[in-house]
């Protein structure tokens, strides 16, 4: 591959081409040899739980709602603290893993003071949950607006507060209805979680199942979503009006044949979760159908409560072995797209990130490849476990050097994680 260069100013790609076009351009700007380093975007994760960095390995992974009855229990144990503590230490991770745009979503909220925190851009959406009637709304309501109250990012800090219902089995059609319908709410980025596994449908259509289990246990009854017919997920919820434009579906595993198309033609984007849905047992989205019918794409680490690991990278990899398996080969360079370009469009910020385009902020990520790997294809390098993330930059700002945070504030950040990680762990 041809050498490049690429020149910062004011936080902003000013130029991207060959290093003697560039330098030629902006003499005045110093000079930085990354030697065999391959730079690409800061990669994207659409789909993550910074609030859940202290959980891994808190619930074993088998079938979902088995996981979700012992995920529930042990998470109920974490203080608020504990979130804000965890969420950080998701953010910082992150970074080191080379992601400098995310979409967290959470039940506190902590994951947007995170964000600002580490320099870290994107949505943080705090998850909404009702399954009752209208005369519950009320009350589900006060909570999400009592939990928004305290998400307060700075202008600057590129965090945008969005608003998750949680998924059809933990927010039924009358809270939903409600949140579509309101134009505060409606305005809001959307994420949610949809046909996650198997279990889901079941739970949604009768009521019966491992995820009913689950959350009787918490006096809970998962939310209602009824159909005349025989009807998937996705099917129920496009019959409700609850699919809306610019919004994330995690997982979209358990798809039926019209499903990518309703999802398409409702602008909903997919965030695919290949670790988490190997790990609760909830088999490989189908991503060939997904991407005929042309609904976009980006990969999600989730967390580590389901083995995730906030490493965009690692989840790339994942994605190409789950697919490969399953008969659709997703090359190196069509993964190294959906963990940049494709986030970005999936989170409708392709206009500032996803791509080394002049005029969209400096968000890039230089990668070492391995010895062996060096002047073969580079996406595969990039990708490549054995390849190791040296350089992170945020708006021309380096915040990771030699695979370390160099950033004075970050370091500081770090020491305070550590202290109060000690109390929780």
């Amino acid at each position: 591959m041809a050498p490049g260069a690429i020149a910062v100013r004011g936080g902003r790609i000013a130029a991207v081409g060959d290093p003697q076009s560039v330098r030629t351009a902006h003499t005045d700007l110093g000079i930085e040899d990354l030697g065999e380093a391959l730079l690409a975007p800061g990669l994207v994760d659409v789909h993550c739980h910074l609030e859940w960095a202290l959980t891994g390995g808190m619930a074993a992974g088998g079938e979902f709602g088995a996981w979700l009855n012992e995920f529930l229990r042990a998470a109920g144990a974490l203080s608020a603290d504990d979130l804000a503590t965890a969420a950080e230490i998701g953010a910082v991770n992150a970074l080191l893993a080379g992601t400098t745009t995310l979409w967290d979503s959470g039940p506190t909220g902590a994951g947007a003071a995170a964000m600002e925190r580490v320099g870290i851009g994107g949505y943080c959406s705090l998850e909404i949950f009702g399954t009752g009637d209208a005369a519950s709304v009320s009350q589900s309501l006060a909570r999400f607006a009592d939990g928004r109250a305290k998400m307060v990012p700075s202008s600057a800090s590129g965090v945008t507060v969005g608003i998750s219902p949680h998924a059809p089995y933990s927010v039924g059609p009358a809270l939903w209805g409600h949140l579509i319908e309101d134009p505060e709410y409606h305005q809001m980025p959307w994420t949610t979680h949809l046909a996650e596994s198997a279990a889901e449908i079941h739970a949604i259509a009768e009521g019966t199942g491992t995820i009913a289990t689950a959350l009787a246990q918490r006096n809970v009854r998962p939310g209602q979503w009824p159909a005349s017919t025989p009807m998937t997920v996705i099917e129920r919820i496009a019959a409700a009006r609850a699919l809306r434009d610019g919004m994330i579906a995690a997982h979209c595993v358990e798809l039926g044949a019209n499903d990518p198309s309703l999802l398409a033609s409702a602008g909903v984007a997919v965030a695919h979760c290949p670790t988490s849905n190997a790990y609760l047992g909830c088999g490989v989205a189908p991503l060939a159908a997904l991407h005929d019918a042309g609904v976009t794409v980006g990969i999600g680490t989730d967390s580590p409560a389901s083995a995730g690991s906030y490493d965009v990278r690692a989840e790339a990899r994942a994605c190409r072995r789950v697919q490969d398996a399953a008969g659709y080969p997703i090359s190196a360079a069509r993964a190294v797209q959906m963990a940049t370009r494709d986030g970005a469009d999936a989170m409708g910020l392709s206009d500032a990130v996803g791509t080394l385009r002049v005029g969209l902020r400096a968000n890039m990520v230089a990668v070492t490849p391995a010895a062996h790997l060096v002047g073969g294809d580079p996406h595969l390098a990039f990708l490549d476990a054995a390849s190791s993330v040296d350089s992170v930059w945020i708006d021309g700002d380096r915040k990771v050097n030699a695979g370390m945070v160099c950033d004075e504030t970050l370091v500081n950040v770090i020491t305070q994680i550590a202290k109060a990680r000690r109390t929780v762990c």
